[in-house]
């Protein structure tokens, strides 16, 4: 993290400014942050660019909440995350690489990015909501429209800069989790509400299941879900056949 920090400090403040004022200018409005924890933001985006680059990678994920915490990071890298995401590439919080992995291979599969969440299951309504603060505006990938979304702190502690984004209502959704390279956990969905609320992340989508008492029954595969626009079951199948990977259906 020093060499995340050492190219931070040389990120110059005149392009963390033209950041930020992107970012503020899209928003609906900005809420918790100052401009001061956008600008930071916008310098973390800038480093860890720079870094991809320097190194020829396109995904990276990092402890951001641990390191955070320890104030070894200068800044959350939710916007950082969230705009690599928008740009094709692959930016996944928590240091979660069975996360990662399920992004980089659906990417490559679908062409779009993912959204790495915290599952709530609500097998009264049937239905999973699904919560970050962390996920890109451009669902339908990288050429599509970028979702209305506002500016918020992260929710953990009420510190830094991240986005709530509003999904698309009636969107079909592949939620996917690959786990230890061996086993692609996977089901379907609508997404029928981005629920108002201050508790959960900022991001909240909930999506109606087939049979959410069956997901939470035989939940495994630890926290994280990844949520996709489209149905992409068919085509998971056939890339585990190919790769030697088994697909189980969640729900």
């Amino acid at each position: 993290m020093s060499y995340l920090r050492e190219i931070y400090n040389s990120i110059d403040e005149q392009s963390a400014n033209k950041e930020a004022d992107e970012w503020i200018n899209n928003a609906l409005k900005v809420i918790e942050p100052t401009r001061e924890e956008i600008v930071k933001s916008s310098k973390m985006y800038l480093a860890v660019k720079k870094i991809l680059n320097d190194r020829k990678a396109n995904a990276i994920t990092i402890n951001c909440l641990g390191l955070f915490a320890k104030n070894a990071l200068p800044a959350y890298p939710c916007l950082s995350f969230s705009k690599l995401n928008d740009e094709g590439m692959t930016g996944v919080c928590e240091a979660d690489l069975d996360s990662t992995m399920t992004q980089l291979i659906m990417s490559y599969l679908a062409g779009k990015p993912g959204f790495v969440a915290d599952p709530v299951i609500d097998t009264a309504k049937n239905v999973v909501i699904h919560a970050h603060c962390v996920s890109a505006t451009k669902m339908d990938g990288s050429s599509g429209k970028s979702a209305p979304y506002i500016i918020r702190s992260h929710t953990e502690d009420n510190k830094g800069a991240s986005l709530q984004v509003f999904m698309r209502v009636g969107q079909e959704v592949t939620v996917a989790k690959l786990i230890n390279l061996e086993t692609m956990l996977i089901s379907t969905g609508k997404i029928i509400s981005n629920p108002e609320s201050d508790r959960g992340c900022r991001t909240k989508i909930e999506v109606k299941v087939d049979n959410a008492r069956k997901i939470l029954d035989n939940w495994t595969g630890a926290l994280h879900r990844v949520i996709f626009y489209g149905d992409y079951v068919e085509e998971v199948i056939n890339l585990g056949k190919l790769l030697g990977f088994q697909v189980v259906k969640e729900g």
